[in-house]
């Protein structure tokens, strides 16, 4: 692939994500959903993929890219990029390299060869680093505290999308023949099941050989009957998303048991010993929650025999983010990584994430104190009994109402 610059991304000319609840974005971490000529949200209920792609926001997108423009909306890409860390705009262009052959670029858009479905917001977990927008779970939980007329019963009204619009399928199997990645989140996706009836399609055309696929997993599902259909594809990645150990993994991820995680990570491992196309990998979101602990989950990460490895950087909502956390929070942290025991590699990545604590702008901690505490209240926990060094660090008292 040959790019017009070192800032180029080829997202924009190749790619489309489809949001839990139906809207369209440029990729999952561009910061505005694509709008029509009037300003409105695009909405899978009622358009296609190729309008989307052919409009006028996506145009001017790619001709900012063109005039060596940093785009607004990819904000997020270039604050990891200023703080030394591989953005999602690099990984791709690494990842795509041997997907995408072109050397010539304009501002029209070329074929669809990347979609990343997120097919609705079905999942069993109410994750604390999610939302309504992401997970059906935790939409029911807001709506039982905040009545069916808040903005939860609209996201969970909204993520049945993929179920409520059949034209969206008998879209994407209009532009099948030319994909050659999917990636599949969530949601949980292995709980989304017409994902598996868009894999069987994919089968029966006979392309799956040619078509790699990737899962972003909670790590709380084992789909038995996926083999028989994951073993025709080129490759399959499966990306579970562990962010710390034990009690402080099930705090985060509530309904999450770790210890079912872990022996559903281990019936992967045997699946993959059994076909070669299956590559595991571990996505670790650094968030306010898990950055003082990240020593052990390193060194958890070491124990397995994970193909790759990818250290995310939570950027919303803002106030659990490394970057905004109080000056207390942010020192002890930053401390605690510098002083870790770790591989080369990972501390080679916790200075580059020390480097991204370092050039936030740090809060005073209210909100995050008062977020801990209202999903503290809700859900009967207590941040203190397994987070201490945090909860000192940002002065969390536990629950006062």
């Amino acid at each position: 692939m040959k790019i017009p610059h070192d800032k180029f991304c080829v997202l924009p000319w190749i790619s489309l994500e489809t949001s839990p609840i139906g809207t369209v974005r440029p990729c999952c971490l561009a910061e505005e959903e694509i709008k029509d000529e009037l300003g409105n949200k695009f909405k899978l209920i009622t358009t296609d993929l190729a309008t989307v792609q052919k409009s006028d926001y996506m145009q001017n997108l790619r001709s900012a890219f063109l005039a060596g423009e940093q785009p607004q909306t990819c904000r997020k890409c270039w604050n990891e990029e200023r703080a030394g860390r591989t953005s999602k705009r690099m990984h791709t262009l690494n990842r795509l390299k041997h997907i995408v052959t072109d050397s010539t670029w304009t501002e029209d858009a070329k074929h669809l060869k990347f979609l990343d479905l997120k097919l609705g917001n079905i999942c069993n977990l109410k994750c604390r680093i999610c939302g309504s927008w992401s997970s059906s779970q935790f939409a029911a939980e807001e709506i039982k505290f905040d009545g069916k007329n808040s903005i939860h019963h609209d996201m969970l009204k909204d993520g049945a999308w993929p179920r409520e619009n059949s034209n969206f399928w008998n879209d994407i199997n209009t532009l099948i023949d030319e994909i050659s990645y999917i990636e599949f989140t969530g949601g949980e996706p292995f709980m989304i099941k017409e994902h598996f009836e868009l894999l069987d399609t994919i089968v029966d055309l006979g392309i799956a050989d040619r078509v790699e696929i990737h899962y972003n997993t909670n790590g709380t599902q084992y789909p038995e009957h996926a083999a028989d259909t994951w073993k025709h594809f080129k490759t399959v990645e499966i990306a579970f998303s562990i962010d710390d150990l034990h009690d402080r993994f099930e705090y985060q991820r509530t309904n999450a048991k770790w210890s079912e995680v872990q022996e559903n990570i281990s019936k992967f491992f045997e699946l993959k010993k059994k076909y070669n196309n299956i590559q595991l990998q571990v996505c670790s979101t650094v968030n306010v929650f898990n950055v003082m602990y990240l020593e052990d989950l390193a060194n958890w990460i070491d124990t397995q025999d994970f193909d790759f490895v990818y250290w995310n950087m939570l950027h919303e909502a803002y106030y659990l983010s490394v970057s905004t956390m109080p000056e207390q929070a942010k020192n002890t942290a930053v401390q605690r990584l510098q002083a870790s025991n770790v591989s080369e590699s990972h501390k080679a990545e916790f200075d580059r994430i020390v480097d991204f604590i370092n050039g936030g702008v740090e809060l005073d901690g209210n909100i995050l104190r008062m977020k801990v505490e209202d999903l503290d209240w809700r859900r009967g926990t207590d941040l203190r009994n397994h987070h201490s060094e945090l909860a000192t660090a940002i002065e969390y008292n536990g629950v006062t109402r």
